[in-house]
């Protein structure tokens, strides 16, 4: 009877731990997020660069693409740019309907909304389907694989959860 009331405390207090580091974690990713999103309104190349990993990948559906996130970074470079001496304003949101991993290692499924206002005051907001999986190294998450998938509806985006 003893050991069977032991073995139920103890599995109940993995749950908990289990629980207790997949809520950190998950933390953790909503703050790397933030990050993400304050670099990329802010324009700051530099800073935005930073929260990948420098083996990153960038994948593409609707490019039809496939390359280094440090090669997309150079792309972006120039609407970053824009954005930072005040040409365009970026708003990016994120909202996630899968968010899986461990300590060190993080699989989110997502839709990121990416709302533009450009240089003639002409404004674009685009809903974009995404996976990302992301690697904690040295204390710090940074993106290995950015896959960008088909558009996404404003319905499809106001149904999932906010960060």
């Amino acid at each position: 009877m003893e050991i069977r009331v032991l073995l139920k405390v103890a599995f109940i207090g993995l749950l908990f731990t289990c629980n207790s580091f997949a809520q950190n974690r998950i933390s953790e990713l909503n703050a790397y997020w933030n990050v993400v999103k304050e670099k990329v309104e802010a324009g700051d190349v530099s800073g935005y660069g930073a929260t990948f990993h420098e083996d990153g990948i960038l994948v593409s559906d609707s490019g039809k693409v496939c390359y280094s996130l440090q090669e997309a970074l150079a792309k972006w470079k120039d609407g970053l740019e824009k954005t930072k001496k005040g040409i365009t304003k970026v708003n990016l949101d994120f909202r996630f309907s899968e968010r899986t991993g461990d300590i060190t290692t993080a699989f989110e499924r997502g839709i990121f909304r990416h709302d533009l206002m450009d240089e003639n005051g002409e404004r674009t907001e685009r809903f974009i389907h995404f996976d990302a999986l992301l690697t904690k190294k040295n204390g710090k998450w940074q993106l290995m694989l950015e896959h960008q998938k088909l558009p996404a509806s404003k319905e499809e985006w106001l149904s999932m959860a906010k960060m």
